[in-house]
């Protein structure tokens, strides 16, 4: 007898494959299709919440723009006129070495395409559905309007995500130099915006006690060293830098700046929640330590990443939503806990309500401004903008809920390697 649907003699797996690139080629279709609609008629944009300006590619435009104010002596840290809207440089100095590549704003276009090219092949080999709901699943998430803001502005996050896509196989690799090699993409992904300095956490914890203190000093003096590197770059533009606001933007200082409280104590007390959250997790024991299989190991260490990666922002400052492009990593792992039977009850359950609060934060700010824009004829300016702070009020215990799931995921990580570690022989 053969099982069901397969040819005999093969592997399921190997059997699946034709379907399974069956499904990888309809998402890019899909995809493909509702980004081209979105060419087509630019007043979509405005349905979704985001702000087409009628330019495609407007940050790597910005960054290149910066380069461009350099190579001709001005300050790339001042209000720059090379822009479209005399924007700033806002990143550290390592990009403005773009400039040596002979990379000038005439060039935007095939770079900002290329980027934008090479992040969407990434996505959809690392979503790579497997049945129908997947597929829908996977289209739900690549096309939510904080991705489609990363790719119509080719923002540099896009760099960023393709800089560490590689990062799982590097720590699950044998090799000594795959290792290595991990810990200089995490460190020049740091140069180039801070936040991925939370990546380093897996590089300490995987692999076995014999190798920890060598790795976490390795970590820390190379991590440590880059963000050093650019360290005075914060003093540069940190008053010019845009604090995000409105629709399509997250973190937690917000939820207090809709009450009226500003100030540096602001994040601090953001960030105390947090950790109050994930200390709650760790006494509580919850959810229980677990291995997830081999052959689902690199997803689970993609969901690890991603999840550093977005709470680390969520919990230091106020964002932009295209970086929740990083909510990619953690859609193929959610969907395996959900349908994996060997998963425990607990897991299960949280990865439920993540998968459902991570549309949720992905969806809410679109449906809220398609909500107002129909909503808007006849009402007054300032009666809209009061309905739309309102909105955003009503939107933050969402958001809260799901990066507090992110936070239970990080413990669970934390607490089974740390068992692992203490498990085996030195």
């Amino acid at each position: 007898m053969t099982e069901r649907g397969h040819a005999p003699g093969l592997p399921a797996a190997e059997a699946d494959a034709p379907r399974a690139r069956r499904l990888e080629l309809l998402l890019g279709l899909l995809v493909a299709a509702y980004l081209g609609l979105l060419a087509a008629h630019p007043g979509l944009f405005f349905d979704l919440g985001i702000t087409h300006y009628g330019h495609w590619f407007i940050d790597t435009y910005a960054l290149l723009a910066s380069n461009d104010a350099a190579a001709r002596g001005l300050d790339p840290y001042a209000p720059n006129p090379l822009d479209y809207f005399g924007r700033p440089h806002v990143y550290s100095h390592w990009w403005l070495l773009l400039r040596h590549l002979g990379l000038t704003r005439s060039a935007t276009p095939w770079v900002g395409g290329v980027l934008v090219g090479a992040f969407l092949l990434v996505a959809l080999r690392l979503l790579r559905p497997r049945t129908p709901g997947q597929l829908l699943w996977s289209a739900a998430v690549l096309g939510a309007p904080p991705v489609v803001l990363a790719i119509e502005r080719a923002n540099n996050d896009l760099a960023i995500f393709l800089l560490l896509a590689p990062l799982p196989a590097c720590l699950l690799s044998r090799r000594r130099a795959a290792w290595w090699g991990g810990l200089g993409l995490v460190a020049v992904a740091t140069a180039l915006k801070y936040y991925p300095a939370a990546a380093a956490l897996p590089l300490v914890l995987e692999g076995g006690p014999g190798t920890f203190r060598r790795r976490a000093a390795a970590a820390a003096l190379v991590v440590g060293a880059a963000l050093l590197s650019v360290a005075g770059n914060l003093a540069s533009f940190g008053r010019l830098n845009p604090a995000p606001d409105g629709f399509l933007t997250f973190g937690a200082p917000l939820v207090f700046n809709y009450f009226g409280a500003t100030g540096a104590w602001v994040a601090i007390a953001g960030a105390a929640l947090g950790a109050s959250v994930a200390a709650a997790c760790f006494l509580a024991r919850w959810p229980r330590v677990w291995t997830s299989p081999p052959a689902a190991a690199r997803d689970h260490l993609r969901l690890v990443v991603g999840a550093l990666l977005l709470t680390a922002c969520f919990f230091s400052t106020r964002n932009y939503s295209y970086r929740f492009i990083f909510g990619l990593w953690l859609a193929p792992a959610l969907w395996s806990r959900l349908h994996d039977a060997g998963t425990p009850a607990d897991l299960r359950r949280l990865a439920r309500l993540t998968a459902g609060l991570l549309l949720c934060v992905l969806w809410l700010d679109a449906l809220a401004c398609l909500g107002l824009n129909s909503g808007a004829r006849g009402v007054a300016a300032p009666t809209l903008l009061r309905w739309a702070a309102r909105t955003l009020a009503l939107e933050q215990p969402c958001f809260w809920a799901f990066f507090c799931c992110l936070l239970a995921w990080l413990v669970h990580y934390v607490r089974t390697r740390a068992a692992a570690l203490l498990r085996e022989p030195a």
